[in-house]
């Protein structure tokens, strides 16, 4: 059977949030999303206009209501969340298109992942990073006139571990319609170092499209081995629709400002992380081709004779407005020695799915999971998947859409290793 959006939201996408949200769910009003659009779970008052003509009290309230729908209680209302965003994406590249004229060229829609590369060097003492300061548990930041308000909230402690909520509130300030693909997070420790790092496609399993004043708010969650710490982010953002005067870019990264991970309100002086960690490729990896994103991570399991075993744990969203079919599949390891091998290969997904194929709807996903191999105790690994796209009138394009290269370790405190593909040995 299809896995929902919900679905993913209920089991995570990443270990630190797998941990989290099994502890989370819980725990009474837990785990919430809300979007900024109309849709399930959101109760519209119906009114008329008044004498003069001017929009009565309750048109207002149902105007308003459009853009700020209530909290999401359950799975079906957080699925319906994506397929609001699928419908809303939709209805948008239908207007943009009618109002295209024949000679005008949009500029492409950059990979997600790119984009977040490509964006300025942070200031380590400007607000985003706020370096050497003490800091709060919240930070708020805009970026293209959206606006991310972050706030971690301390859970409990278990064993040697800590655990907290956070929740992401997106605004839209701007006059474009924008989609948020994908997220980054980057978890510190009150040490300075590189607890955890997370990529993957939307959050919860959902793309919300953000219209004009429009909101929409997630919570997830994180533990660290040490009290106190610190997080900071980014979203990959794609501009469904310009508006006049503003920069023809389609694609942006907005950050998250880095806040403390605390057990109260107190500010937290955090060691920002080492720079030297940019240069190396994480456990994690997340890209988009044609809007089909995949992103995921795999962990060691098992050495056995002279092979190192990890299992990857792969989330594909169908972003797009139209039905696509994954057919096929194919691993590869790069080996510390820069040696590429293909460890899988083969028709349908792959992993637990075998042979065979899937199908997903417009603003459909799942998780599919599987094993691979490595001759050496660090490496690099890309899941690569052929994708059917289905256009109108039966037409089918075939595209091949990948993970983008993710690091291998054996140990479990490694958390970034070199980039074997960029070694000139490499073959």
């Amino acid at each position: 059977l299809p896995i929902s959006a919900a679905r993913l939201w209920a089991h995570g996408s990443q270990v630190a949030e797998d941990l989290y949200v099994q502890a989370l769910l819980l725990m009474p009003g837990a785990a919430e999303a809300t979007v900024g659009t109309k849709g399930a779970g959101s109760e519209l008052k119906v009114g008329g206009h008044s004498d003069k003509g001017r929009p009565s009290p309750s048109e207002a309230e149902e105007k308003a209501a459009a853009l700020k729908q209530a909290k999401a209680e359950n799975e079906i209302e957080i699925d319906a969340q994506q397929k609001e965003s699928a419908k809303r994406y939709a209805a948008v590249k239908q207007e943009v298109e009618a109002q295209q004229s024949e000679d005008e060229v949009l500029l492409p829609v950059e990979d997600p992942d790119e984009v977040r590369k490509q964006m300025p060097l942070v200031d380590k003492t400007g607000p985003a990073m706020r370096c050497g300061e003490a800091i709060t548990s919240e930070s708020t930041l805009t970026t293209r006139n959206i606006e991310l308000h972050a706030k971690a909230i301390f859970q409990q402690a278990y064993g040697t571990q800590f655990a907290w909520k956070y929740v992401i509130t997106f605004k839209n300030h701007g006059q474009e319609t924008v989609q948020m693909l994908t997220r980054h997070w980057v978890f510190v420790d009150a040490l300075g170092r590189l607890s955890n790092e997370v990529k993957g496609p939307g959050a919860r399993g959902v793309t919300p499209v953000l219209p004009p004043g429009g909101e929409w708010v997630y919570e997830s969650g994180t533990s660290l081995e040490t009290p106190h710490g610190s997080m900071h982010g980014s979203f990959q953002f794609e501009v469904l629709k310009l508006a006049p005067g503003s920069p023809s870019s389609r694609s942006f990264s907005a950050r998250v400002a880095r806040l403390a991970l605390a057990q109260d309100d107190r500010p937290q002086r955090v060691p920002c992380i080492d720079d030297a960690a940019a240069e190396l490729l994480p456990l994690t990896a997340v890209s988009s081709t044609e809007r089909v994103i995949l992103g995921g991570q795999a962990d060691f399991t098992q050495k056995k004779a002279d092979r190192y075993y990890f299992s990857y744990d792969i989330q594909i969203n169908n972003a797009r407005d139209t039905d696509v079919e994954v057919v096929g599949h194919l691993w590869e390891v790069v080996d510390s020695k820069g040696k590429r091998h293909v460890v899988a290969e083969g028709d349908g997904v792959g992993g637990v799915y075998k042979s065979r194929s899937r199908q997903l709807a417009a603003g459909d996903a799942f998780r599919t999971q599987g094993k691979i191999f490595s001759p050496t105790a660090e490496a690099n690994a890309r899941g690569t998947y052929r994708v059917l796209i289905r256009g109108p009138n039966g037409l089918e394009t075939e595209i091949e859409a990948g993970t983008d290269y993710m690091g291998l370790s054996t140990k479990k405190e490694v958390t970034h290793v070199p980039n074997f593909v960029a070694d000139p040995n490499f073959r």
